[in-house]
């Protein structure tokens, strides 16, 4: 697949973009909905929605660039987001993987530092841009705001070390099981059978992940499902309790 240049640029006087229409409308809902946002005020929330912007995006857009530096913040409304990390050979790796209602704040408290890599829509759906000095503000008037962000940014530095550390010491089915199993405690619903997730990944979409070749995470996911312990059900895939129990 053709990846898209296009680099999404916060332009508050951009003539192309519609700004909310009103501090209760779509802005100030994503913005409700954000579990790093939940300790802000409804008037701090309506003073963010009035200065950030919803933006349309497509699958493949490049939100921001490796090496480019940011003044705002994305929260994911629509669609998924992901930070992905490419290799001159043409190989690359998804980092991090942000859903509907997470919100991506590097630029907020690092904005001088350049992004390590490029943060891409993964589906196309819709994101809300925050101009920095507004989530700043907002941050340093609510402590429990403060402190739900930086959780958040330590939970994505552990997650990045689990990664790195499978990478370095777990085999390609041990990668595949573990991700999975993530996938569908994150996003899954349980059952008496196991987890199903809803959603799932595509072999490549989860080779990214891992960081491994479609073709090996396609036989390990053959094997597994004829083992029985993942259950291909339409669009989503039941874990079994027995592969989750392997995992623990």
């Amino acid at each position: 697949m053709a990846i898209a240049t296009v680099t999404l640029n916060y332009d508050p006087y951009s003539r192309s973009v519609k700004p909310a229409a009103s501090p209760e409308g779509p802005a100030f809902e994503a913005l409700k909905a954000c579990p790093q946002l939940r300790g802000a005020s409804p008037e701090a929330l309506r003073t963010i929605a009035r200065q950030s912007t919803i933006r349309p995006v497509s699958r493949g857009t490049i939100l921001a660039a490796q090496g480019s530096r940011l003044d705002f913040a994305i929260l994911v409304v629509h669609g998924k987001v992901r930070s992905v990390c490419r290799a001159e050979n043409g190989r690359e790796i998804s980092v991090e993987v942000f859903r509907p209602g997470e919100l991506i704040a590097d630029g907020v408290f690092a904005p001088d530092a350049p992004l390590a890599n490029d943060w891409e829509a993964i589906e196309s759906g819709s994101v809300l841009t925050i101009p920095r000095d507004v989530l700043s503000a907002c941050a340093r008037a609510s402590a429990e705001v403060a402190l739900s962000l930086a959780a958040a940014l330590v939970g994505r530095l552990e997650r990045s070390k689990q990664l790195a550390t499978g990478l370095a010491l777990s085999d390609v089915q041990d990668r595949v099981v573990s991700r999975l199993v993530a996938l569908g405690r994150q996003d899954g619903a349980p059952g008496p059978e196991g987890l199903l997730i809803r959603n799932r990944p595509t072999q490549q979409e989860l080779a990214n992940q891992i960081g491994a070749c479609r073709e090996t995470v396609s036989r390990t996911v053959s094997d597994l499902v004829r083992r029985g312990m993942l259950t291909p059900k339409g669009r989503s895939l039941l874990v079994s309790n027995q592969l989750l129990g392997a995992a623990s």
